[in-house]
Formats: C-alpha cells, structure tokens, sequence
C-alpha cells in the first residue's frame, strides 16, 4: 500500500506556474516598435501604405474657383522657344485680368533678365493687374534645428529688381521631398534669417479670405487657424500634407496656356472662341509647366509624374475646402501600438494555434480597414505599418513562447512519465522466479508510457507458485495508478492460505469498497502446484487461458467465474482445478494482443494466438513469448498500438 501511494504522487498531475512571459514579451516587443514608430525607421513603408490609401479613396471634393492654366506640350511647340519670351507671359495676365480673374498665380521664377522690352512689358502687366502672385525658392538644409519652421540655409532664387515690387505678393513654392522621393509636403512657412517666408498658394489663400500674416492664430507644431472654421494641420516643422484631391486629369479645370492667347485674338476678330473666358472670372489661376519630361513634374502618392503646379493647386483647394489630412500625434499611435500588442499576446496565448491565427488574421484586417476608413471618411492618417509589423511579431512570438512552454511542459511530463515507467516497472518483475517444474516467462508493451496490464508471481510455498494477469478498464497514468494499488492489494491477499477464489474475493471487496475512480481490473490468477501437478484458476471476467498440450489441438479453457474486480462489493468467484504434464503449455494474455489491428482494421483474434502457439511447441517459454509477439507485430505492421499487450506462458518441464 505504501508503494502504491508512493506511485500515486510521484506520477500526479503536474502544476506549472503560468506567469505571464508571453505578456511581459510582448511588451518588450511592443516597446521596441514603439521606439521604431516614434523614430519613423521603417518610415519608407508607412508611406507605400499611405500611397495605397490615396490609391484607394473615391476623388475629393474640388473647388470651382481654381484654375490650372498649363504650358504644356501644345504651348512649347506652338510658340517654339523656351523660355518663353515674357511678352506672352505679360499677355496672359492682361487677358485674366480683363476678365476678371481673382488671383494669378506663377509657378515660375523670373530671377533673371531676358529683355528689356519683354521685361519691362511684363513688369507693366504686373503692376496694373494688381493680383499676380510670384514664387521664390529657398535651398533647404539638412539640419532641421528645433525651430516650429522648417529653416532654410539661402534665397536660391527671386523675382528681378523691380519685377519683385509690381507683384501682388512672393511667396516661396518649395516641395519636400518625402525619404522615397514622393511628394507629400509643403512648408506653409520657412525659416530665413529669423523671418518667416509664407508658402505661395498658402499666402494667396491667406489674401482670399483676407487674412494677414501677422494676424494669424499659430500653434506651433500643431495647426495655423486661419479663420474661425479653418484650422491647418501642420508638424514640427511647420508642414502641412498634400491633400491630392485626385489624379491629375481627372480633377481641377484644366486651361491651355496659347488656347487662352488664341482665343482672345479669336474675340478681338469676332470669331467663336476656343475657350470662353469668362469662365476664368473670379477664378485664382495657377499658372505652371507641365510638359512631359520637363522639369517641373515630381513623383507622388497617386502618379509617377505629377506637376509641381498641381501641388500648388491641392493645397489651395484643402484651404477652400476646408479639407485636410492630419496625422494622428505619436502618443496616439503608440498607444494603439500597445493596445493591439497586448491585444494579439492575451489572444495567441489563450486561444488554440489554428484559432489563434485566424484571429490575428481578421485583426489585421479590421485594423487595416479601420485605417483605411479614418483616412477616407475622416482625413486621419493612422500610421499602418508599424502596427502590421507589431501584430505580426507579436503573433510570432507568443506563437513560438508557446510551442517552447508547451514542448518544456511535454518534457517534463514525459520526464514524469519515464519515472512512473520505472516505478511500474519495480511492481512488475520483468523476471519471473525459477520454480523447478515450470518454465516461465513474460512479455509486456504499454500503449503509452505507463500502461493498465499487470501481472505478478508469488512464491507461496515450495511447491505452489501463483500467476496473476490483468487488465485495468483504461489506459494511461490513471490506469496505472489503479495498476499499482491493485498489485499492492493482490499481494497482500496472496500471501495468506486461500486459494485463488478466495484471494479474488478479498481483493475485489477491498478495491470495491476504498476505490471512487469508477475502474475496475479483469484478473485471472492460478495457483501452479508442481508437486501435485495442478493448475487452481480463478477468473475475474478475464479473458480465458490458451492451453495446448503435446500432440493435441490448442485449446481455451473457460472458468465459471464472477464480475472483474472492483465493480461490485460481495462478489463471489469460483475456483477449478485442472491437471498438468511434462510439454503442456499455458498462456496468459490481455485483449491488447487479440484486439490488436492492421491498418485494414482486421483484429489479430484468439484463433491467430493459437496457431502461432501451435507453430512453437518445441521452445522455451521466452522463446514463446517472444514468436507470438513478433507474429502480432508483423500483423500489424505500420498500425498504431492502441493497447497494452501482455503475455505470460508457462511451460511444464
């Protein structure tokens, strides 16, 4: 009894403290992403994510007061020189301003002289109209500084002496360039020498709603309110985002720079015009090149090839739209960051694999589609990438912490299993005792690390030597632990004077009476006497015994006999004896060996264990053993065991 409880704990299930190293991991992870998020390392891939946003969205709104007045292909063939020479450029702010156009914008910069007459003529046209907005460029420096404004290292280039004094207003057109080359950002003011210089379509929005400079409501590094319902999103550096209404030909209206000229000297002749000016009234006209190949074309989110005089034209249509992108702040993407990082460890660890990865799954997906509708619907840029990249390493390690706790919780247990292998073992002797007469020997395979068969000798006298096989309802540690309290019973109430019956009654009153685990054990127990030569059997519901004697037919011999041990207090069981001689043999077994299956699900049957008995009279007792084993085996081949097998024989000397 002390060695079955013994077994009992050693094998008992095991407990693993279940801390949260797959939470404290994920955060490690979360904060390491944090740190590359707030950075922006992997910035080139948050904004293919943005490109794709763009790609994806329906066209934006468009203002009906702006107009892009191109000089195109058609406009470089037909007047056939570049420059152009001014006079065409003095033209064309004579023709807007006839008709009325509200704003002239030039994206070009007239730095030098060309001729004096052109010149002069332009600077005429120019100061009459009284609404020509000329441009300016800075060349920018690679040192930021800790300014609110983007600063600048020098005046690249400006309008001409004199030419600078007609215009309405300058104002700079500098683009920067995102880390891919893309267009997304402009500087709605820089830094030079202390003072700041407006963005040109930000200063002529700014005259549109008649607002100065110097009364603007600014918020460094966070908006420019420029009046009561407009509020401008800007950065650390006092950027604001290109908000591309749309692909180029598909949005804004498009006017030919020589179609404008032409059509006035239609009017002047009384001929139908190409292009009706009048349109052009109260309109804010953006001037610019946009001829393939030239100069002025620069890659963005929507186009390969987009005109600088294009950009010009979002950012004014976001001013009278009131329609801008603002990128969520850095303590809101971290803190999405961490929500979604603990999100996917507590789901990885708590759900099953499969489980687990179709739900990380549709959690990048509905995060993907929530950034999607933020940007769309909302104008919020949600940062994508780092938080994929998050989900997706999280996933992966807690996904992997899984499979080495579980593959170290498996270990252990099979270390366990390995003890209580070896502690079953010490209850079953692998060899049994020599009784002069009698050859015997046993053989047993447990379907799984520890098994349910048993099976003892005990040495009563000498003359007698009992034989005990059994079989536990179960397979397993449970099965084992019944294994070990039903041995440790069996020997106690083997060593008295009864005889197998009597024994099978004290054991199955004992184990009925103290067993709550709802298991019961088949046992058949004989009783050898050598020197009488007889076999006293007792059969508690076990299979029957496999007798074959020289020069005759193999047999089984049934006992009348009671319930399997352990079902019911008060069972009676009977007892039979049966004479033995010299070459008789006797074989004990467990229904792992005649339920044992090939993989066409053919069971091996008592008949297969007779005529593998029948084929070995002339070998020992192992011998035996060891031929029906290895008969079982290449019957079953490739099938997995399901069972215990145990086998005893016995052979008269």
């Amino acid at each position: 009894m002390v060695s079955g409880t013994f077994f009992l704990m050693l094998i008992k299930k095991i407990h693993i403290s279940k801390r949260p190293v797959g939470i404290i991991a994920a955060v490690i992870i979360s904060i390491l992403i944090i740190l590359v998020s707030y950075f922006r390392i992997f910035e080139v891939f948050e904004l293919a994510t943005l490109d794709l946003r763009f790609k994806l969205r329906p066209t934006q709104q468009v203002s009906d007061n702006i107009a892009i007045i191109e000089i195109a292909r058609d406009t470089l063939d037909q007047i056939g020189t570049w420059p152009i020479d001014r006079e065409f450029y003095a033209c064309l702010i004579d023709i807007l301003t006839e008709f009325d156009a509200r704003s002239i914008i030039f994206d070009a910069i007239f730095a030098q002289k060309q001729n004096k007459l052109s010149d002069e003529e332009l600077i005429k046209s120019i100061a009459v109209s009284k609404r020509v907005y000329l441009a300016q460029a800075f060349r920018l420096t690679k040192e930021r500084g800790d300014s609110a404004f983007l600063q600048v290292q020098k005046l690249e280039a400006s309008p001409f002496s004199n030419l600078d004094k007609a215009a309405y207003g300058i104002g700079h057109i500098n683009i920067i360039n995102d880390i891919d080359g893309k267009s997304r950002r402009v500087p709605l003011f820089v830094k030079y020498k202390d003072k700041l210089y407006p963005y040109l379509p930000f200063l002529v929005a700014c005259d549109y709603f008649n607002k100065p400079l110097d009364k603007l409501d600014i918020k460094p590094k966070r908006y420019i309110q420029l009046t009561p319902e407009i509020r401008i999103p800007i950065d650390e550096n006092g950027m604001t985002l290109i908000n591309f209404a749309g692909k180029w030909t598909e949005t804004f209206s498009h006017y030919s720079f020589i179609d404008i000229l032409k059509s006035d000297t239609q009017l002047e002749k009384g001929e139908t015009p190409r292009i009706n000016l009048n349109e052009l009234k109260d309109k804010i006209c953006i001037v610019g090149l946009t001829a393939v190949g030239t100069h002025d074309l620069h890659p963005a989110p929507l186009e390969k090839d987009y005109p600088g005089v294009g950009v010009h034209a979002n950012i004014i249509n976001s001013i009278l739209t009131n329609n801008f992108i603002h990128r969520a702040d850095k303590l809101t993407n971290i803190a999405i960051l961490i929500f979604l990082g603990l999100l996917t460890a507590f789901l990885t660890m708590r759900l099953k694999p499969l489980k687990g990865l179709l739900i990380v799954v549709g959690l990048l997906f509905v995060f993907t589609l929530f950034s999607y509708a933020a940007f769309a619907f909302f104008k919020t840029w949600l940062d994508l990438f780092y938080p994929l990249l998050l989900v997706s390493l999280v996933y992966l390690f807690s996904t992997f912490y899984k499979y080495i706790s579980e593959r170290n919780k498996r270990m252990l247990i099979e270390r366990e299993l390995d003890i209580a292998r070896r502690i079953q073992k010490s209850f079953l002797k692998e060899t049994p005792p020599e009784k002069e007469g009698l050859d015997i020997a046993v053989i047993m395979d447990a379907a799984k690390a520890v098994g349910g068969d048993l099976y003892d000798f005990v040495d009563i006298s000498a003359d007698e030597i009992g034989i005990m096989i059994g079989d536990v309802s179960g397979k397993g540690v449970p099965a084992a632990l019944f294994m070990a309290m039903t041995v440790s019973n069996f020997r106690f109430h083997a060593r008295g004077k009864g005889g197998p019956a009597d024994v099978m009654t004290q054991l199955n009153n004992q184990i009925s009476a103290e067993s709550t685990s709802g298991l019961f054990v088949t046992v058949y127990y004989l009783i050898a006497d050598v020197r009488k030569k007889i076999l006293k059997i007792a059969d508690a519901g076990h299979l029957p015994l496999i007798i074959a004697h020289p020069n005759a037919e193999v047999e089984t011999l049934k006992v009348e006999g009671g319930m399997a041990v352990g079902i019911m207090e008060g069972t009676e069981y009977t007892e039979r004896q049966i004479p033995f001689g010299s070459g008789d043999i006797f074989l004990l077994y467990t229904d792992g060996v005649t339920e044992a299956r090939n993989v066409k699900k053919e069971e091996f049957g008592e008949g297969r264990i007779k005529k593998a008995l029948s084929g070995c009279r002339d070998k020992s007792a192992k011998e035996i053993v060891d031929y029906i084993y290895k008969t079982l085996k290449k019957f079953t081949r490739k099938a997995p065991q399901h069972d215990d097998i145990t086998m005893i024989a016995i052979k008269a000397e």
